[in-house]
């Protein structure tokens, strides 16, 4: 039974650092100016706001708050939704806030949303956001069970050069 439950652990232990080092490597391979992929898994704790966590080039915490949230009244399209979000990853020296506005399909749950960091690492890199909207009876891997979250790509560009 011990070595049962030896080997167990082992397992546990192989397959955590199995999910994980590729992560860190990334994140610690990421020069200072090159394009960087952060994925996200999210979902709404009390509207506005949103937490979860964050992986690919940058692991670390996810917060957020949606600061305009407007659906079309058009039936004729399709349930649009204009959004207007603050995006925050918090990951020590590599911690960033983004500023994105877009819109999403409440049809197909995918978003696009664009905008800019305005805050700490990377500051005034452009920044281009796709996610899905994952329903609550699937869900997301880490998030509260039966609740909606959402998946995507935080997409990090150059910060641009000074021009004289």
């Amino acid at each position: 039974m011990r070595n049962s439950h030896n080997r167990l652990r082992r397992a546990a232990l192989a397959a955590a650092v199995a999910l994980f080092l590729p992560a860190a490597v990334s994140a610690q391979n990421v020069s200072a100016d090159s394009p960087l992929d952060i994925t996200f898994t999210k979902w709404i704790t009390a509207y506005p706001l949103m937490t979860g966590f964050t992986a690919g080039d940058v692991p670390g915490v996810f917060a957020g708050e949606v600061l305009q949230r407007q659906v079309t009244v058009n039936p004729a399209l399709n349930g649009i939704v204009r959004l207007e979000a603050v995006y925050e990853v918090q990951a020590g020296d590599r911690s960033l806030t983004a500023l994105i506005r877009g819109g999403s399909n409440n049809v197909t749950g995918a978003a696009v949303l664009d905008g800019v960091i305005l805050a700490g690492w990377r500051t005034g890199a452009p920044v281009h956001v796709t996610f899905e909207t994952i329903p609550g009876a699937t869900g997301c891997l880490g998030a509260p069970i039966g609740v909606t979250c959402f998946q995507g790509t935080i997409h990090v560009g150059r910060v641009p050069t000074a021009k004289n």
